[in-house]
């Protein structure tokens, strides 16, 4: 054998090392890039209304005024969605921003289920211990919320008149919906194969810090500050939320309801935004007057992080 021949090996070895070295060393800058350049950390600042414990839910509230504003947040998610530039409502109207139930700071580890009439019982003692029902209601709600939001505008119709929705995880059907979420490797497994959501979620629960920063490095596109709270939830909180409000919700029957009593309800999608059917919120639209739809161009699901002066404008107005 040559004399060259015997160090070619540990050439080629010492350059996939380098090689691979280098492509690790890529990733955090990668990761950094997409981080400082996203609009939704560029836009969105810690919340600035001080919060508190109100029955069984977390919630910052703040200001007065002739109308009130309530915020929902959507799923493994907190009311820190909606961070200060929402705050900004409080000089014109009560403004109450809650951690929905079972998630975030309303993490409730006791409970092994979360019924909708539980979300909308935990809403209506804030509603009261924040005095929100002495005047009209407008509800901003992000994607799994818009559901949530729903329900409980037809629970009060006379008081809740209006209800923008971002993002509304709208589907034809349940079966539709379960297609949609089928559609990502992440959502078939952490939204539909129960056994495995079942089994992260456990190890979710005992590693919550762990599980923060995992998610943080997952969505680099999101602030830090929201990403690192997505494990303050438990598995049955979970797996009621995805059921009960974004697969199993008749959205036909729930616009027409509201419909029928004069609430206006606003559905806005990113057009890059695909985790609703936009075409059959427009024909629901068509089919109710008190229903329209808006599109945002160059946007996608995160909306209310990205553009939030203008999401608190359509509140304001």
């Amino acid at each position: 054998m040559p004399v060259g021949d015997e160090a070619r090996p540990c050439r080629a070895g010492r350059t996939v090392s380098r090689v691979a070295v280098a492509t690790v060393g890529l990733l955090p800058a990668a990761w950094g890039l997409r981080h400082v350049t996203s609009p939704a950390v560029r836009q969105w600042e810690p919340p600035t209304l001080p919060g508190r414990r109100v029955g069984r839910l977390y919630a910052r509230a703040g200001g007065d005024g002739e109308r009130a504003v309530v915020l929902l947040h959507g799923l493994v998610s907190t009311g820190d969605v909606f961070g200060a530039p929402y705050d900004e409502l409080a000089a014109t109207h009560r403004l109450v921003v809650p951690d929905l139930l079972g998630f975030g700071r309303s993490l409730d580890e006791s409970a092994t289920a979360f019924p909708i009439v539980d979300h909308l019982d935990a809403l209506d003692h804030l509603a009261t211990a924040t005095g929100i029902f002495d005047r009209p209601v407008t509800i901003g709600a992000h994607s799994m919320g818009s559901s949530l939001a729903l329900h409980w505008a037809a629970r009060h119709p006379g008081v809740i008149d209006r209800v923008v929705c971002w993002g509304a995880p709208i589907q034809r059907s349940p079966e539709r919906a379960e297609a949609n979420l089928a559609g990502s490797a992440m959502a078939r497994v952490f939204a539909l194969d129960t056994r495995w959501a079942e089994r992260v979620c456990a190890v979710n629960c005992r590693h919550r810090t762990a599980a923060g920063w995992f998610a943080a490095a997952w969505a680099p596109t999101l602030p830090t500050a929201l990403t690192r709270a997505a494990p303050l939830h438990t598995w049955p909180a979970y797996r009621d939320a995805i059921r009960q409000l974004v697969i199993d919700v008749e959205w036909g029957d729930a616009l027409r309801a509201l419909s029928d009593r004069a609430v206006r309800v606003e559905l806005v999608w990113g057009r890059n935004d695909h985790v609703g059917d936009h075409r059959y919120g427009e024909e629901l639209a068509g089919r109710h007057r008190d229903v329209e739809v808006a599109i945002i161009d160059r946007e996608g699901h995160h909306l209310p992080i990205a553009r939030p002066a203008l999401c608190a404008d359509r509140l304001a107005d």
